[in-house]
């Protein structure tokens, strides 16, 4: 079949995908280090093994472009607008046909791209289920929705006895997303149970370091003897909010988590203690996590945990090494993110490979959007059992119960190795399927 351009980003010999990343190194500017690896560097290797080593996507290679976002904004400009900023240079400067985001872009900017009707985002990032719907497909997430996990985790801890009698409360971020999360995953799911949340909205001055009422939060805590918290904060947000508790005296609380910022990681449980110090681990120590994460899998002691054991993270990892001429992660090490990294990268580039392909040889984009809107099974990390179709466009279809501890009290993780601050994450929970 002869190939021919068929609409702006797709011509006869390439078609058009950015990578739009976010800049984690920025936030060493403010004392955070997120060691996830060159994203960009895996995302680049992950693409020319497409169209050096397969010829392309029916014959078409992948012209791939990198645009970037700072990740903490400030300046006087509100990080959301530089974020909605990159949204458009995407669509007007880039004619991008499929947009890849693997840093976790927040607020306004995935809508933002949904809503050109016209360039469809594939992103690690989870997303409100109403703002999946209102994508029409044009905005696929390899998490599961936001509200969804606050609703998994208030369920997971109400069946666990956490809940029953206890005074909850919810700290919010002013994140665009976060408080409209809260009300239809947690709120109405207490509300079912026949409970209920103080919720403490907590600012963050258009930058992604969220302090403003944080003290007042706190001392609401206090007043109202809260016992149950849901913090619903950033990586570098959550340790202000552990070490002001500390100094208010607040009684040591049960902390309910999900995945949402990346709470259900080492990396971003790391930087409690590292802030904090083992007094905050120690006050952070049994936080309840619900996520679809294997997150300390290899810290277990029972044979058939022991290692690392997911075949299509080990394959990722084994190919960039190769194209990259650099050693594999180690999936051992909770001081770095880059194994997971590689692994993700890789399934975004393999599920907009999938959809090029699907779409036909000469597609137009609506080809291309419809395609992502009815995708169905897909391979992700941890070989989880997915799916996607025109009312599911979060991908995973299980969830498990993790469990932050101080210190390290199972297997291998049982104290501080390398940069490990001696705390860590361990799955406490059997996958259970929730739809």
């Amino acid at each position: 079949m002869t190939l021919r351009a068929t609409e702006p980003g797709i011509t006869e010999d390439a078609v058009q995908v950015v990578h739009l990343r976010t800049r984690l190194e920025d936030y060493a500017r403010i004392g955070f280090d997120l060691p996830v690896g060159d994203v960009a560097d895996m995302v680049e290797a992950f693409v020319g093994i497409l169209n050096d080593e397969c010829g392309g996507i029916h014959g078409r290679r992948l012209d791939l472009r990198t645009v970037e976002v700072t990740a903490l904004g400030g300046g006087g400009i509100d990080i959301d607008t530089l974020r909605s900023a990159a949204c458009l240079e995407v669509v007007d400067e880039h004619d991008a046909v499929l947009v890849l985001d693997l840093t976790g872009l927040q607020g306004s900017a995935p809508p933002c791209l949904a809503g050109t009707e016209r360039t469809p985002l594939i992103t690690t990032e989870p997303h409100s289920s109403d703002d999946l719907r209102a994508a029409r497909g044009r905005l696929l997430s390899t998490a599961i929705a936001s509200d969804t996990q606050l609703e998994l985790a208030a369920r997971a801890a109400a069946e666990q006895g956490l809940l029953e009698g206890q005074v909850i409360a919810a700290v919010v971020s002013d994140t665009p997303g976060h408080a409209e999360a809260v009300t239809d995953g947690l709120l109405e799911t207490l509300d079912d149970l026949g409970l209920e949340a103080a919720v403490h909205p907590v600012g963050c001055e258009g930058t992604t370091s969220c302090w403003v009422g944080l003290e007042a939060a706190v001392s609401r805590m206090v007043e109202n003897g809260t016992t149950v918290v849901f913090p619903v904060l950033n990586a570098v947000s959550l340790p202000g909010l552990v070490t002001e508790m500390l100094r208010q005296d607040l009684p040591r609380p049960r902390f309910v988590q999900t995945g949402l910022n990346g709470q259900s990681g080492d990396l971003a449980a790391a930087h409690v203690i590292a802030f904090g110090g083992p007094d905050a681990g120690a006050y952070y120590d049994g936080a309840f996590i619900v996520d679809a994460a294997d997150t300390g899998v290899w810290r277990l002691s029972e044979p058939a945990d022991q290692g690392h054991p997911d075949p299509f993270a080990e394959m990722c990892n084994t190919e960039y090494a190769r194209v990259a001429g650099v050693e594999p992660a180690d999936p051992t090490d909770p001081s770095s993110g880059a194994y997971q990294s590689t692994a993700e990268a890789c399934a975004l580039v393999r599920i907009a490979a999938r959809v090029l392909r699907d779409a036909g040889a000469n597609p137009r984009q609506a080809d291309v959007n419809w395609t992502l809107y009815r995708l169905d099974e897909v391979d992700l990390p941890r070989m989880l059992p997915t799916s996607s179709s025109r009312r599911k466009n979060d991908l995973p279809d299980v969830v498990r119960v993790l469990e932050y501890q101080y210190p390290c009290r199972l297997g291998s993780g049982t104290g501080a190795t390398g940069d490990d601050p001696g705390g860590c994450i361990v799955p406490s929970g059997d996958w259970q399927v929730f739809r």
